[in-house]
Parts: C-alpha cells; sequence; structure tokens
C-alpha cells in the first residue's frame, strides 16, 4: 500500500469509528474507485501508484464539482451542498495547486516557446502547458489563464 493509499485507508477506518456517514460515503466511493482502477489495471491484489491515485481522485473530484452544478442548477441546493462536501473532504487527498503566477509563467515561457501571437493560438498554447502542469493544475483554470494572455498579446 502506498503512502497516499493508507492516508485514505486511515480516514475511512476515523470515518468508521466515529460514525461519520457524510465521510464514509465518498471514502468509500473512492476505495471503489481504486479497487476498480487497481483490477482494469490488472493489479488486482497489487497496490497502484499514488500517479494512478492522484488520476482517480481528480476525477471524482471533477465528478462531484460537475454534480454540485447541475443540483445547483435544477435548484436542489441541499443536494448541491452535499456534492460540494463531498468534493471538498476527496480534495483533501491533492497535492496544493499551484498559484496562478507560477501557471501564468509557464503559459508565458510556452507562448515564446511556440510563437504565439495571440487568441488563434490558444490550443496549440494550452497543448504544451498542459503537458507541463499535467496534475498540478486544473485545466479549466489554465485555460482562462492562457486565454487573457493571449489576448494582451
Amino acid at each position: 500500500m502506498t503512502g497516499l493509499e493508507e492516508r485514505i485507508h486511515l480516514e475511512m477506518v476515523k470515518a468508521m469509528k466515529a460514525r461519520d456517514q457524510s465521510s464514509l460515503v465518498p471514502l468509500r466511493m473512492l476505495k471503489a474507485a481504486l479497487d476498480n482502477t487497481r483490477v482494469e489495471k490488472g493489479r488486482s491484489g497489487g497496490s497502484l501508484s499514488d500517479e494512478d491515485i492522484l488520476s482517480v481522485v481528480r476525477r471524482l473530484v471533477k465528478q462531484r464539482k460537475d454534480a454540485a452544478e447541475q443540483f445547483s442548477a435544477v435548484g436542489a441546493l441541499g443536494r448541491a451542498e452535499e456534492e460540494r462536501q463531498e468534493a471538498d473532504l476527496l480534495s483533501s487527498f491533492l497535492p496544493p495547486s499551484m498559484d496562478d503566477g507560477t501557471i501564468l509563467d509557464v503559459v508565458r515561457s510556452v507562448a515564446a516557446e511556440t510563437g504565439a501571437k495571440g487568441p488563434s493560438d490558444l490550443g496549440r498554447v494550452m497543448g504544451r502547458t498542459m503537458a507541463q502542469l499535467k496534475g498540478k493544475a486544473e485545466g479549466e483554470r489554465i485555460r482562462g489563464i492562457a486565454a487573457r494572455f493571449l489576448d494582451t498579446l
């Protein structure tokens, strides 16, 4: 078991002992998703790498955030709040995200490398930037920062 996997397991045990259903439900969902990924990768007895685990956590956080937006849109505010809380709990297993200034520095560097001249070069800049920042920041944030930067060129 990797360090991250162990941490998830300990949080789940803690939630079970405290009978904290609001924490236990998303943690069990995460464990099931990790088990599914393990089977898909053919490691049913082995452990996943931290990168595999982080990928699963990011996917589940995104699903929870999307669900919260949809529940808010139809007026189910209570359910939307539950989804946000689940996303926050799952996000606690992710490393801290990069700040906007650091992302902007990478975007500037990539724009200079690719010779970007304006907003029409967003796709090319995004491709290289996402490759450099994989897992360190959300794609939507990177896209917003890159688009604002390219608008100034």
